[in-house]
């Protein structure tokens, strides 16, 4: 449901070339395979987020799960002139989320990487990659299912 909200606030809210920055940060990986088509890092959401940046907009992302990370690059690339960044972000060496907080306290790596719209993309272009590129059916890392509960309680906490 969230992730759903999550593609539809970028598709339905926000206004084409009005943003200059979209930060997403450890989107829900969803480990069961039969959940797998509910992440929100797909090519349908690579073309959203293009579509909301200004021109030579960014997007950052990041996830603890290096099964996100691996097909997060290969889809992104086509959207965005994509780097990853090793270490920290330069203003939160401790971390800007609960998760990479949590993760950092665990010794977990995180990966990070940060784009810029590519302005040569048109719509026919977006839909194309839209529909050519894979899914996410990637199998995640189960030692993240004990990160999730732990996220979980500390949350309820709050």
């Amino acid at each position: 449901m969230i992730i759903w909200v999550g593609l539809k606030f970028v598709e339905k809210l926000l206004p084409k070339g009005s943003v200059s920055e979209l930060h997403c940060y450890h989107p829900q990986p969803y480990h069961a395979p039969e959940k797998s088509l509910e992440r929100l890092l797909t090519p349908r959401f690579m073309a959203a987020v293009h579509r909301v940046l200004v021109p030579d907009g960014q997007i950052f992302l990041q996830t603890d799960s290096k099964a996100y990370w691996d097909y997060t690059k290969s889809i992104t690339s086509h959207f965005f002139n994509f780097s990853e960044r090793i270490g920290c972000w330069p203003d939160s060496p401790r971390g800007r989320t609960r998760r990479e907080i949590l993760a950092i306290k665990r010794g977990m790596t995180i990966y990070r990487g940060s784009g810029t719209k590519l302005n040569t993309l048109h719509e026919d272009d977006l839909q194309k990659l839209e529909s050519d590129l894979p899914m996410p059916l990637f199998t995640t890392e189960s030692y993240l299912h004990k990160l999730d509960y732990e996220e979980n309680l500390t949350r309820q906490r709050e």
